[in-house]
């Protein structure tokens, strides 16, 4: 994540929806660069990487800082794509151990509690799955960030991010971990999985115009 007091910005590292960009840009511009799993996450380390809005409203609270005050931005990406990335980045960074089929993984996963699963400190990986609405609303429903930015859309974006925020103009677009595609992300998928997708996903889906195809 990025904090920015000085700007009144908080910026949410979803997992997988191009983060690493985004927190290379507002680097010259935050007072918090958290770059931390929770291993180390403490009293002197409250925030790290993947936090979610809701954890980090209650860190404020604690901290004596106006949440309402700050300007929460974060991305998203269509799940589909989201998911076959998450899928391959787990059995990139763990390649002993046995890599399950697509589509029994996608089944034990969940979009929200325990997510992807993994440990505490791989909140990437439980975050990973979470639908879209379960990582930016509380437990009432009301969102916890101001605005949500497509992966897709980062190039028409960013600059105007930059600009609401009265930040210098940006001169590009920084895209980092940019992954190649073994196959198609279609062919990941066959009719009960797509069907699962869009009932687990079925509001950013809606909310983003986001299909597979």
């Amino acid at each position: 994540m990025r904090i920015s007091h000085k700007h009144k910005f908080i910026f949410y590292c979803n997992p997988k929806t191009g983060s690493d960009s985004f927190r290379e840009m507002l680097n010259p511009f935050s007072d918090i660069k958290v770059n931390n799993n929770s291993k180390i996450q403490g009293e002197k380390y409250p925030f790290y990487t993947h936090i979610s809005p809701i954890e980090t409203k209650e860190i404020f609270k604690n901290m004596g800082w106006d949440y309402e005050d700050y300007y929460k931005v974060v991305c998203t990406r269509n799940p589909y794509n989201k998911l076959v990335s998450l899928y391959e980045m787990i059995h990139k960074r763990y390649p002993n151990f046995l890599k399950p089929d697509f589509k029994k993984w996608i089944i034990k996963t969940k979009n929200n509690k325990s997510g992807g699963g993994g440990k505490d400190h791989q909140r990437w990986r439980k975050y990973g799955t979470y639908a879209l609405e379960y990582f930016i609303k509380d437990e009432k429903g009301n969102f916890l960030v101001d605005k949500v930015i497509r992966l897709e859309d980062f190039s028409q974006e960013v600059p105007k991010l930059f600009k609401h925020l009265k930040l210098p103009e940006i001169r590009g677009v920084i895209k980092k971990n940019v992954g190649k595609k073994r196959k198609n992300i279609q062919e990941y998928y066959d009719s009960e999985l797509v069907s699962i997708i869009k009932k687990r996903y079925s509001w950013e889906l809606k909310k983003f115009s986001y299909d597979l195809f």
